[in-house]
């Protein structure tokens, strides 16, 4: 029987004390070990270090500000899983997200890595974003967000960290760049996410994300064309 495979979980936090003790507890309650638990503080002015100093298993690393790309560049960086989990500060694992999806790449070799599909839910007691609609309560996705994702970590030494020059959609180019190297992804059906909906979420700047995402297919565009015309 194969020895279960080390998991360093990696959570990039700003400012984030009001939410990061419950995205710490989703991890340590998982029923899958060994796991390690990196957190990165990127710069915060709050009590965030406090909250994460507080749980004895947690290895904690401090940078200045330079966005979430870099704080998970710099968790990758010093992470020693053979898998790897993201998570952000203010979202939840479902109880059984690491073992469904341990067990998933186990049997699927061929897999680079696993997705599970999403849920959203608002923070109680404040007033619904303006940005949000009846469907993102209704609909649970295939979460392209690193929080359902479990990948080895050969992939990120194959498809590269995280692109630092654009603070939001880094996800994104990743995905893409992902792809474009034909690896095998595969999708679960189980809801593994979730995503908490308050008023300070990044993914609520649709016109900053928006661009960031052009700009990432237009660089993934011009990769292709270049492959294209070296191959000519």
């Amino acid at each position: 029987m194969n020895q279960p495979k080390l998991v360093s979980v990696i959570i990039p936090v700003y400012n984030g004390e009001l939410y990061l003790a419950e995205a710490l507890d989703s991890v340590f309650a998982q029923d899958y070990r060994p796991i390690e638990v990196i957190v990165v503080d990127d710069g915060s002015t709050d009590d965030t270090a406090a909250v994460a100093k507080r749980y004895s298993q947690v290895h904690y690393f401090h940078q200045t500000n330079q966005g979430p790309p870099a704080a998970r560049n710099t968790g990758l960086n010093n992470c020693k899983g053979e898998l790897i989990a993201l998570l952000d500060a203010d979202d939840l694992w479902v109880p059984g997200k690491l073992s469904t999806q341990t067990a998933f790449l186990e049997t699927h070799p061929q897999a680079c890595c696993v997705i599970g599909r999403m849920k959203n839910f608002l923070q109680e007691g404040i007033p619904r974003p303006s940005w949000v609609n009846d469907s993102m309560f209704t609909d649970n996705p295939v979460a392209y967000s690193l929080g359902s994702m479990l990948v080895h970590r050969w992939v990120f030494e194959t498809v590269g960290q995280f692109n630092t020059s654009n603070q939001r959609g880094d996800n994104i180019d990743w995905l893409i760049r992902l792809n474009e190297l034909k690896l095998i992804v595969y999708r679960m059906p189980e809801v593994l996410l979730l995503r908490r909906i308050h008023s300070n979420n990044l993914s609520q700047k649709y016109e900053l994300k928006n661009q960031a995402r052009l700009r990432f297919l237009k660089e993934a565009i011009d990769r292709k064309r270049k492959t294209q015309s070296s191959a000519q």
